[in-house]
């Protein structure tokens, strides 16, 4: 229905009153639009916090072992507020936990283990993870009480996210500035809780740089590699990332996918099965000009993640956190509110949705208002739901199945109609048909190419371009004003539809099948080799260039083919190297990427070396040149830089009369030593791709640090110091 601003009034007269169970009845419930959700209660975030000027963030739930009582924990950005919804249309605040800082967080999030719960904050330097026992909250005796932390965890100072397995006892704090135990690039931050008020720092993964959020499960899916081992599905920005951290100390980087028109990689959850993984996206609506975009990926080989389809919604909402329960996707679309889709057929790539409730009727655009995020986990089947702008819901979704059968295309012959079943005795008031596409969905009207677009029946003439690719779903409304979707179509054709991607190790290139519903494979690699007829072929170029691939897949229905240009020119070492200086003599460092084979003139006309690391020292202090030449199977590069040989030894000696760093290069740990903290405003360390892996701006009274770096990836970095007079120095530093 359209939105109005009659919630406005309802609002400001629902403040702080509690409401009985209302049904959703005509699309509209107190002035908020929903489908098959029932509303409890709502109470906005100035009578939450117990001020004004507070906005909503994240939520979790907690259930009373001792009473079976239900409470919310919503964060805000003044802290947690913990309300009882024993009685979900009159919830009762309970108590509140003030941030750690006593500053405000617009990132405040929180995950509960064994009776405590566990808060993080971003942008809030010094909060560290507040550890809170929850069994306090049985103290209340009808005043709200203010509380404080147990414990605090003060291993980072502050943190995006805390992701929680309750299954081990394990968190894993990710988006962390200023951690210590030199796990400081954001990535996973691993703390035993076990013990919940001694919270100690156990392990660290961030061979993938900076992780936004993640699920770490005790994995029982099919890949019998990894049954019964830790591992954590994460949203690393770019890419989904998974990793095996069943060891804390020795962390590993399974596998990481890309996905098309990727723009922030941000959360996702696992089907229960842990064979799939939904997950979502926060910035591509907004950049790409999405509707509501929806991922699933296929993970049932952990090792190759799939992305198999991409379902979107009919609003261009921004989607944020989602969790999944009893086969129901419960998703946080901030404008739109709470959405449940439907998984059943997550196998075939398919979702639907099925249910809202929408907590912020003033848009449905892509802007940050709305819902941050919800809990559906409660046994009694309420769902409370965090609003940015207007605080806790409580609600009870109540789902109907209207639907029997779904529109599909028989056979492989091309079909020309499709049909929607509804359950018998139920008064439609209208039907809808709607032609799937990338970014969205369209309503389709009748025309020459459809007819029966408002009927249970459509009609499609097949001599238009293209119907052989097209696919439909149907939305149907119901006189009592509730909306159910089917299931997207299959295409006309049945014939599969070929796709690949190719993974380069120098000349071996893997090659990645997304083929779906295909019964045999040819692969030409374009080199003039001998056809493969495997699914996922790995083939050896004898020399560089670039291949043109092509994949014809088959089954009854017909042949498709995908050609992909491979290019091998990016197995060719790029040349690069970098220094240090020690009693007058250089040490030199290649960080040539892939080499086997290294040639370095000095430029004073001594001897070649072929060592991966030399080390040189020039009888006088002149001006010269040094070239690295290196090679591989694929073909060489050069790199040359002229040394200042007395200007850089006389800046080294000033610049070591202050600090020390050792060993250089160094392998599982780096040390820093004689550092006057007191001139001191930060300590980083950079890789050459720009991610910081350590950020320290508060020092303790030793001046001396050591950092742990075994999981550090071979190459070059950067020492970065301030001073407090904004002098910066620079050094060049080694990983082997």
């Amino acid at each position: 229905m359209t939105k109005n601003y009659l919630f406005l009034l309802v609002f400001i007269l629902t403040i702080n009153f509690a409401f009985s169970q209302t049904a959703c009845e005509n699309g509209t419930v107190n002035g908020f639009d929903c489908n098959q959700v029932d509303f409890y209660a709502n109470i906005n975030n100035s009578n939450l916090s117990g001020s004004s000027g507070v906005a909503g963030a994240d939520i979790w739930g907690w259930t009373d072992p001792q009473s079976g009582i239900e409470y919310a924990l919503m964060c805000q950005t003044n802290g947690v507020v913990f309300v009882s919804i024993e009685n979900p249309s009159d919830p009762i605040i309970i108590g509140r936990l003030e941030s750690q800082t006593g500053n405000a967080s617009s990132w405040r999030d929180i995950k509960v283990y064994n009776d405590h719960a566990f808060v993080v904050a971003d942008n809030n330097s010094g909060h560290g993870m507040q550890v809170f026992d929850l069994k306090r909250l049985r103290d209340y005796s009808g005043s709200i009480l203010d509380f404080n932390a147990d414990a605090v965890y003060n291993g980072v100072s502050s943190a995006h996210n805390v992701v929680i397995n309750e299954a081990s006892g394990f968190a894993y704090i990710v988006g962390a500035r200023g951690a210590s135990n030199n796990c400081g690039a954001g990535g996973l931050h691993i703390v035993d809780i076990r013990d919940p008020k001694n919270p100690k720092y156990a392990g660290c993964f961030d061979a993938d740089g900076y992780t936004h959020d993640a699920q770490c499960v005790i994995y029982n899916g099919p890949d019998s590699d990894y049954q019964g081992q830790e591992i954590c599905f994460n949203a690393n920005e770019n890419t989904v990332t998974i990793a095996n951290v069943e060891n804390k100390g020795n962390t590993s980087l399974i596998a990481k996918s890309g996905f098309p028109q990727s723009a922030y990689s941000h959360q996702g959850w696992l089907t229960e099965d842990h064979q799939y993984f939904i997950s979502n996206d926060e910035l591509d609506e907004q950049g790409n000009g999405f509707n509501t975009r929806t991922l699933i990926w296929d993970v049932r080989d952990l090792d190759n993640p799939v992305l198999i389809n991409q379902h979107y919604s009919e609003k261009s909402s921004i989607d944020h956190n989602l969790y999944i329960k009893n086969n129901k996707i419960y998703q946080s679309n901030y404008t739109s509110g709470l959405v449940i889709l439907d998984a059943n057929k997550v196998n075939e790539g398919e979702i639907r949705e099925r249910a809202f409730f929408d907590t912020y009727p003033n848009s449905n655009n892509n802007s940050f208002n709305g819902s941050w995020s919800n809990f559906p986990f409660f046994e009694s089947g309420v769902v409370v739901v965090s609003d940015i702008n207007n605080g806790l819901f409580v609600l009870q979704p109540n789902l109907k199945e209207y639907i029997d059968s779904h529109p599909i295309f028989e056979g492989c012959g091309i079909d020309n109609t499709l049909s929607v079943g509804i359950t018998e005795g139920l008064d439609v008031q209208s039907y809808q048909w709607q032609l799937i596409q990338d970014g969205g969905s369209i309503n389709i009207q009748n025309s020459n190419n459809f007819s029966g677009v408002n009927t249970a029946e459509l009609t499609i003439n097949l001599e238009q371009e293209g119907v052989e690719e097209m696919k439909f779903r149907c939305k149907v409304v119901f006189e009592n004003g509730e909306i159910a979707y089917s299931y997207n179509s299959n295409s006309n054709s049945g014939v599969p539809s070929a796709s690949f991607n190719a993974e380069l190790n120098n000349l071996e290139v893997s090659f990645v099948n997304y083929t779906s519903a295909a019964d045999s494979f040819e692969w030409d690699f374009g080199d003039g080799s001998e056809i493969s007829t495997e699914e996922n072929p790995v083939h050896i170029y004898d020399e560089v260039g670039t291949y043109e691939v092509v994949l014809t897949v088959s089954n009854d229905c017909g042949t498709d083919s995908y050609n992909y240009a491979v290019d091998l020119s990016a197995c060719i070492p790029a040349a690069d190297f970098s220094y240090h200086t020690e009693d007058g003599q250089f040490n030199f460092y290649s960080s040539s990427d892939p080499a086997n084979e290294f040639e370095w003139d000095f430029g004073d006309g001594s001897p070649i070396s072929t060592e991966i690391n030399p080390s040189h020292t020039y009888a006088e202090e002149d001006n010269y040149t040094v070239t690295l030449v290196v090679r591989n199977e694929c073909g060489e590069s050069t790199y040359s830089e002229t040394l200042d040989v007395e200007k850089i030894l006389s800046n080294d000696k000033e610049l070591r009369k202050e600090f020390k760093v050792f060993p250089n290069p160094f392998q599982n740990n780096l040390n820093v030593k004689n550092l006057n903290i007191n001139a001191l405003e930060r300590l980083e360390i950079i890789d050459q791709g720009g991610r910081k892996l350590i950020d320290i701006k508060h020092f303790s009274d030793t001046s001396d640090l050591s950092f742990r770096t075994d999981y550090w990836n071979k190459g070059m970095y950067y020492l970065v110091i301030t001073k407090k007079n904004g002098q910066r120095e620079v050094s060049k530093i080694l990983k082997h």
